[in-house]
């Protein structure tokens, strides 16, 4: 059954909208406002894990906003940011999405799908190994792991903490460590996510270990 969004959680969402339907009017657009328009019916009445509840629209829109306040202000970046997550959660093929090839494509490689008779671990494995050559792909995927390390505390067990931490550090830092090393432009971008992420995963490993 679909909840009524707070009037709080209502206007979060609406700030965020504006921001990235302000942007894309600014930059002349053109996926990022079919993108969004198409995220928001796929993630109607879905809600994040955790107590907060919030409303799971936020988190592609935050990814967005994200994007752009590290000015990485890019249509085609922006548009995947919204759509990374519609195939995998709401069953729709990248084809399917009603944007260009070159967002279709990215959000492809970011679509994580259980494959029958494979270990979950060899799967996660393959999903990242194909990410890197999309720089798209690439930069969402870093995104998407930065909000999502800033919200897992309030949705995750303390076992599956150390376990998303100890996916991160193995295989989305060797991400950004590609990045790097092949995306140099975007230099202040990745060196910002890098702290980021790091410094979450240190401050929460740290209150891990305080209550040993």
């Amino acid at each position: 059954m679909k909840t009524a969004m707070s009037y709080e959680h209502f206007i979060q969402v609406a700030e965020l909208r504006t921001k990235v339907l302000e942007a894309a009017a600014r930059y002349d657009f053109a996926e990022t406002p079919k993108a969004l328009l198409f995220a928001e019916r796929c993630h109607a009445g879905q809600r994040r894990k955790g107590p907060a509840k919030l409303p799971y629209i936020i988190h592609p829109l935050t990814m967005a906003c994200h994007a752009l306040a590290l000015g990485l202000a890019e249509d085609e970046l922006i548009a995947t940011a919204l759509l990374h997550d519609t195939c995998e959660d709401c069953h729709i093929l990248p084809e399917e999405l009603p944007v260009n090839a070159t967002v279709q494509e990215a959000v492809r490689r970011l679509s994580f799908f259980p494959e029958p008779g494979v270990e979950h671990s060899v799967a996660r494995d393959r999903y990242f190994a194909r990410i890197p050559g999309n720089r798209i792909a690439v930069l969402t995927k870093l995104l998407d792991r930065c909000n999502n390390l800033s919200y897992m505390v309030y949705g995750f067990s303390r076992d599956k903490l150390l376990d998303y931490i100890e996916e991160t550090e193995r295989a989305v830092m060797p991400l950004l460590t590609y990045a790097e090393e092949n995306y140099p432009h975007d230099a202040n971008a990745l060196f910002l996510l890098n702290y980021q992420m790091h410094s979450t995963m240190n401050s929460i490993r740290a209150l891990l270990e305080r209550e040993l």
